[in-house]
């Protein structure tokens, strides 16, 4: 893989840029990135998906985010995608839902997953968010992809992320889980063995 980072010296704009091979498209931050955290977001230009081969890779995009980190320090710190699910993988519906397809907003929902990123494609761009803090669910919109102030349709997403561990009591834990259990049920046996004599004077 060859990696091709250039400063614009026009306006001091910047732009990176990892080419994985001269056939295929770059993935190119836009200069006014400010961090992938910020609200915003950073913009890149082609495409994203969930495959970890070829020209949309999302390999790309986190390569050309931290070649354009090297430039930009408020865009550190390097960011590592790992990819949980994709809106156009044709198993997503397995994983979670959305809402707003063909539309410019909407909700997304994966429960048993924590997004920490997320890649909203529309058109010939799409924007990679950080989240404040991973979450389950959210909201997503085309707003930041400019188009003469006419949001796109939504392309797809890609969530980043990673998979919920569910909680595996230790063996000890189980033992005495198991002991409580067995306790409690001794002890509602003995209080309905219990008579109640009633006499009267």
């Amino acid at each position: 893989m060859e990696k091709v980072k250039y400063l614009l010296m026009s306006g001091a704009v910047a732009s990176a840029s990892c080419i994985v091979n001269p056939a295929t498209a770059a993935t190119i931050v836009d200069g006014a990135c400010i961090s992938v955290s910020d609200p915003s977001g950073c913009l890149f230009s082609g495409n994203i998906n969930s495959s970890s081969n070829g020209g949309n890779s999302f390999l790309n995009a986190q390569n050309a985010y931290n070649l354009y980190n090297d430039t930009h320090p408020a865009a550190a710190p390097d960011i590592l995608l790992t990819v949980l699910a994709s809106t156009d993988d044709g198993n997503f519906g397995s994983f979670g839902s959305f809402t707003g397809g063909g539309s410019d907003s909407g909700t997304w929902n994966l429960p048993g997953f924590l997004v920490e990123f997320v890649a909203v494609k529309a058109s010939s761009q799409f924007v990679l968010y950080r989240l404040n803090s991973p979450a389950s669910s959210g909201f997503w919109d085309t707003f930041d992809i400019p188009f003469q102030n006419n949001p796109h349709d939504i392309s797809h997403l890609v969530f980043f992320g990673t998979e919920q561990m569910v909680a595996v009591p230790e063996p000890a834990t189980w033992a005495f889980m198991i002991f409580g259990f067995g306790a409690i049920g001794g002890a509602m046996r003995r209080q309905r063995s219990v008579k109640t004599t009633i006499s009267y004077a």
